[in-house]
């Protein structure tokens, strides 16, 4: 979403997605799948305007975050003060020190368009990890998610914050693209007086995965895979998947 994650329009991001995620729920769910492997520091990439890093923070996480728009940092050191947040590209990114765990949260990986984007993000990842470090991220289903499109030409999801209800119509095409590519395009609105108000027309091409696509990868990249879970989110399944590096 090239527009979305820029200027103000980070702030309405940040406003819809209070009410579409349950953060605490998340937050219970990626730190069970941390803590049994018994992590100590972890890294989130995409971690957009803070919203799990303070979670991770108030319980004590040695815990930084990655993002690639320096609007949703800002916003995201107003509500994490103490946090360190790296402006970075999952592709390219060093740390000063690797890290026990790495998190790739919020389907963040559909920014990954094609093979080479997958191998270098998964090689940083790689990289940046100690030895057995996990590595936990979600992708969107193609299986699943290409004939729910299909079937609804727009898809609607409505958000109340803080007395402001936002709209958002999203309309998705496949493309002739290699792999399974999308392009999306979504209207975002905000209801006054019971009239929707246009915020933003935003624009942007994604990818969905087969699961045997991201099981391939990560051989390839040097990961065993010690879980893949069938998970319910606010629009549609997804997987999350828990590897290992390994030498």
């Amino acid at each position: 979403m090239e527009n979305l994650f820029i200027g103000k329009m980070a702030a309405i991001f940040d406003a819809m997605y209070q009410s579409f995620i349950d953060y605490d729920e998340e937050y219970e769910f990626y730190n069970k799948l941390i803590h049994e492997n018994k992590c100590n520091s972890i890294l989130e990439i995409g971690s957009g305007t803070g919203n799990l890093a303070k979670r991770f923070l108030d319980n004590n996480h040695n815990y930084l975050g990655l993002d690639y728009s320096q609007s949703m940092i800002d916003i995201a050191l107003e509500k994490n003060k103490t946090c360190t947040f790296i402006h970075g590209d999952m592709r390219h990114f060093s740390l000063e020190s690797p890290v026990d765990a790495i998190i790739i949260t919020g389907r963040s990986t559909s920014y990954l368009i094609n093979n080479e984007d997958v191998i270098d993000a998964f090689e940083s990842v790689y990289n940046n990890l100690t030895q057995n470090g996990i590595f936990i991220f979600d992708f969107i289903d193609a299986n699943r998610f290409i004939p729910l499109i299909k079937e609804n030409q727009i898809i609607f999801h409505e958000a109340n914050y803080e007395g402001t209800k936002y709209i958002r119509e999203s309309h998705w095409e496949t493309t002739p693209m290699e792999n399974f590519m999308l392009d999306w395009s979504a209207k975002y609105y905000r209801v006054v007086d019971n009239e929707k108000e246009m915020l933003l027309d935003d624009f942007s091409t994604v990818r969905v995965f087969t699961l045997n696509e991201m099981q391939l990868f990560l051989y390839l990249n040097k990961f065993e895979i010690l879980e893949i879970i069938d998970r319910k989110t606010y629009a549609f399944d997804t997987y999350v998947i828990k590897a290992r590096k390994f030498l």
